[in-house]
């Protein structure tokens, strides 16, 4: 028991919602709407009438008793909203057949449903689609904001080479991801290579910085109009056990450093930076321009997870501004079919640039 304890990170369940707490949320008129506080009493066996003072209301219902129903309803309206994730991919090369693929998926699907989340799979020729919806708690959050429903896409793409797996990039989702490959691998006849873009096996700062140099110079169909953030980092020496902790040596440590404006990357902070042979860029974004067709502009971010080990490699295509004659002061956010294929075409370059830099095929 104690050692269960100790393992747990947050809770062990939500925080009690005092009355003050359901009065501060059901005040929200921008949130929770007036439907939402009717059903509230309704289900109570109480009618409520529109003209009644939301802060009557509100005070009134505070002073109840509160079940756990209660409180899914208001927290279903003030949970967090989910932002758009980054893409992350992997490579399954050789010959994968699609039932193969198909026996993984469902196999998946069936796991997500036994938890209590929601699955559905669908098929599209050779290429397959796994939609899941699921719910967890922050328990860092508040009493109201702690519950967070999010739903995930996850794109298992036929190639030349085999299939891809296009995933959104967080700590759940990376776990179906991984289960789903190591489904599709165990249940193939031929041996399954799995390739990521990682750069683990490129230690040098000044090689990991001319990574994402070459990144945004690589897209096919595409050119480099501006970069407008680089994040470079500097890993923390580990320590010996027996060193002298009292001594004020090497102290100071900067791991990281955020670079934001125009023309980054040719700034001095930078060169200085990365010509240290200390840091390097871990993160960028930066302007692509599309060389063919209407040349609208694409503001895109690459970036690894894990910056120590340049490992857990995504892509998010942030924002599209259009080219309406040849002025790019509006923009809009990005539709499906752009994601894909910007998606597609940095993993595709930045597949390259590795396999340049290890030596690999």
């Amino acid at each position: 028991m104690e050692r269960m304890k100790k393992n747990r990170s947050y809770g062990p369940a939500l925080y009690f919602a005092s009355d003050k707490n359901v009065f501060d949320a059901l005040v929200q008129k921008h949130k929770v709407d007036s439907a939402t506080i009717a059903q509230l009493f309704r289900n109570r066996n109480t009618i409520v009438s529109k003209k009644t003072e939301r802060d009557d209301l509100a005070e009134h219902f505070s002073r109840l008793t509160h079940d756990y129903y209660d409180h899914k309803i208001i927290s279903s309206k003030l949970g967090v909203a989910p932002r758009r994730e980054r893409a992350t991919t992997v490579e399954l090369v050789g010959d994968v057949k699609p039932e193969s693929v198909q026996a993984a998926v469902e196999e998946l699907k069936k796991q997500i449903l036994k938890v209590g989340d929601v699955a559905k799979v669908t098929r599209n020729g050779d290429d397959f689609i796994l939609e899941v919806q699921y719910s967890r708690y922050d328990y860092k959050k508040s009493e109201f904001s702690q519950l967070i429903v999010k739903d995930a896409v996850i794109n298992i793409r036929k190639t030349d080479l085999g299939y891809t797996i296009v995933a959104p990039q967080n700590e759940f989702v990376n776990g179906l991801r991984d289960d789903l490959a190591n489904g599709v691998e165990a249940k193939s006849d031929q041996p399954v290579e799995k390739f990521t873009v990682s750069l683990f096996h490129v230690p040098l700062p000044k090689s990991r910085t001319e990574f994402f140099i070459e990144l945004m110079s690589k897209m096919n169909g595409f050119s480099r109009r501006d970069v407008t953030d680089v994040y470079v980092y500097k890993p923390k020496p580990a320590k010996d056990s027996d060193e002298d902790l009292s001594s004020d040596d090497d102290e100071t440590h900067i791991e990281k450093v955020l670079l934001r404006g125009n023309g980054v990357t040719r700034s001095s902070i930078l060169q200085d930076l990365v010509g240290a042979d200390d840091y390097y860029i871990v993160k960028i974004c930066w302007l692509a321009k599309r060389v063919m067709g209407n040349g609208d502009v694409y503001k895109m971010e690459a970036s690894f997870a894990d910056p120590r080990n340049c490992e857990g490699f995504s892509v998010l295509l942030k924002t599209v501004y259009p080219n309406t004659d040849n002025k790019f002061t509006k923009y809009r956010p990005p539709m499906a079919l752009e994601i894909e294929e910007l998606t597609r075409v940095v993993e595709a370059a930045a597949k390259s640039i590795v396999q340049t830099h290890t030596g690999s095929k």
